[in-house]
């Protein structure tokens, strides 16, 4: 059996949230693109709870403290397709800065990484 070496790299890493929100971290993307990559959303503490499910926003700006706008959107998500491993897909965007924002009410701990696996 072979192994697959994971590279973890904290630039790609939108941070952790216990309540709904914006991650904390905000990415400069300077002249790089994210387009076909995804953010992978990890549960940190294995665990987390979420009756209705959960909706995550990717947004972006020109400026690092201006107006963010809405890239993409998912649907809702449940506990079980996080568990199962849920990625949101990344259009080709222009913006030079980047956040991520989960709505919904849950208990436990998400996190949000950037996958750099093209798709």
């Amino acid at each position: 059996m072979s192994k697959i070496a994971f590279h973890y790299d904290a630039f790609n890493d939108f941070g952790t949230l216990a309540a709904a929100g914006d991650f904390p971290n905000t990415l400069n993307m300077g002249e790089s693109s994210l387009e076909r990559m995804t953010v992978d959303i990890k549960l940190p503490d294995g665990t987390l709870t979420s009756a209705a499910g959960l909706t995550f926003t990717l947004k972006g700006a020109d400026t690092e403290d201006g107006a963010y706008s809405t890239i993409v959107q998912s649907g809702t998500v449940t506990v079980d397709m996080i568990r199962e491993g849920y990625g949101l897909p990344i259009p080709k965007t222009k913006y030079k800065f980047i956040k991520f924002g989960v709505a919904g009410n849950f208990q436990g701990k998400v996190q949000a990484i950037i996958n750099s696996k093209l798709s």
